[in-house]
């Protein structure tokens, strides 16, 4: 009995609400400086009611307290609606209102949201901006966000997007390479005015990284030559020099060290015979060192071949050569190296053509050079006796009278199919010259000038296997004409 009791008491006072309030709650969104009114509407004609207003949990006003006052930029109506004008951000808030009913009625509450939408607002993590460590240590950084709706973070590097897996307002990692060091910048957009953005200047410290686009400088006596080294990286700032055999350079009105920027060059206003020689540029700090070096030298700079059809000319027995080379002294001679590449007769199996990878037999053709002083000399050699239907690959060095230059590019050309019908035939396709450029020195701390060791290191019995080919081209050539 006592249970059917508080069913009907609770179902009376749901019936007393729905009589109450002719309002119904709302959320309201809405920009700053805006005005809202918040209804608070009653059915009072049986009884005079009381009504108070409520931010959150802060007394705004009360209906029989007239003198009570309201905050600024609020006011309650006769009918019981609340307004609330120049609306900010601080106004976003709950608003209650709450009616006081004569006994045996209790207080009954309509709740109302207002939601101010303002633009973002953006405070970096660490406040100031700029984050310093060592190499190897940890980066903690972030944007802390105020705005509404709550905005979504974005980050990019260097004015690059990063590739996140989520949106976040932190980002730590470990600074495991100077390439992670840079301006990171954090994005914040919820919809409401422009994306707002703020930046955090992350600085990695490491030993200096050098680096240089030439470590082989021609050059001849009288003229002006350069040494260029970049200094790519140095924090803490390094200190730098340039070195000959291990001694520092010595520098006067003739020989002078210029740096601008990141560019550091060793400058030779007129070159004498006593410069040429190995110089080494340093950079050191104290987390480590590096170099890089240069060889300032009179040898020839590297050959180029030249890849034109009207002039190649290929036969199937024939190929001509075209290579043009620097040399501010004349040229002596040049060495002409050639060896199949595919397509040729298997030593295996002599009926039978391979497509494998030649062995490291080169044939070297000795080509006189020219009496021209340069600084560009051209050259020219129509190769005889070759296989009909077969690849080749060429390379050519330049010799004058301060040594031997570097390797060229490798030039892959063809010959043309033979009468032979027992050589294979590419089928009327034609296989254009082309040049295979030699593997990139690395970009930086270079101690040392590449050598072309494939031709030095041709053991005794491949240099005489290789002269055997050649002396058996040069009597086939013979034979056919």
């Amino acid at each position: 009995m006592h249970m059917t009791g508080n069913i009907i008491m609770l179902f009376i006072t749901f019936v007393g609400c729905e009589k109450v309030f002719k309002s119904v709650p709302v959320v309201v969104k809405t920009y700053e400086n805006d005005t809202v009114l918040l209804p608070c509407y009653i059915d009072d004609s049986e009884a005079k009611l009381r009504v108070r207003w409520y931010k959150n949990k802060e007394l705004l006003g009360d209906s029989e307290v007239p003198h009570h006052l309201m905050p600024p930029r609020t006011r309650m109506y006769s009918n019981f609606s609340l307004q609330i004008e120049q609306l900010n951000e601080k106004d976003t808030a709950d608003y209650t209102c709450e009616v006081i009913r004569q006994e045996p009625w209790g207080p009954i509450r309509q709740t109302h949201t207002i939601e101010v939408q303002y633009s973002p607002t953006i405070k970096t993590i660490p406040e100031e901006g700029f984050v310093e460590v060592r190499k190897g240590d940890y980066v903690d950084i972030g944007c802390e966000t105020t705005g509404t709706p709550q905005p979504i973070v974005d980050w990019s590097k260097n004015g690059e997007p990063m590739a996140l897996l989520e949106h976040r307002s932190r980002i730590r990692f470990r600074a495991e390479h100077r390439l992670l060091a840079g301006v990171y910048e954090c994005t914040a957009n919820n919809g409401v005015g422009d994306p707002i953005k703020a930046a955090i200047r992350v600085v990695i410290h490491d030993a200096p990284v050098v680096t240089t686009d030439r470590s082989f400088v021609h050059t001849a006596v009288g003229l002006r030559a350069v040494l260029t080294a970049k200094l790519e990286f140095a924090v803490p700032p390094a200190k730098t020099a340039w070195f000959r055999d291990g001694r520092t350079v010595k520098l006067d009105d003739r020989v002078v060290m210029m740096v601008q920027d990141n560019l550091h060059q060793l400058i030779f206003r007129t070159v004498r015979k006593s410069d040429l020689g190995n110089f080494t540029f340093r950079a050191e700090n104290k987390l480590g060192m590096a170099d890089v070096s240069f060889k300032l030298t009179g040898v020839p700079n590297v050959a180029s071949f030249k890849v034109d059809s009207s002039l190649n000319k290929p036969t199937p027995v024939t190929f001509t050569l075209f290579w043009e080379v620097d040399s501010y002294s004349s040229i002596i001679e040049y060495n002409l190296w050639l060896r199949p590449y595919y397509g040729r007769l298997s030593t295996i199996e002599p009926d039978a053509f391979t497509t494998n990878a030649p062995a490291n037999l080169w044939s070297k053709i000795v080509v006189p050079g020219d009496s021209s002083d340069g600084p560009i000399h051209s050259a020219s050699y129509m190769v005889r006796g070759l296989t009909p239907s077969t690849v080749y690959e060429a390379i050519v060095t330049s010799r004058n009278r301060f040594g031997w230059s570097k390797p060229s590019a490798v030039l892959h050309f063809a010959t043309e199919p033979g009468f032979d019908r027992t050589l294979p035939s590419y089928e009327e396709t034609d296989i254009t010259p082309t040049l295979e450029e030699p593997q990139k020195e690395e970009a930086f701390n270079i101690t040392k000038a590449h050598i072309f060791e494939r031709l030095d290191d041709t053991s005794n019995a491949a240099r005489q296997s290789a002269t055997a080919i050649l002396l058996g081209s040069i009597l086939f050539y013979f034979l056919m004409r």
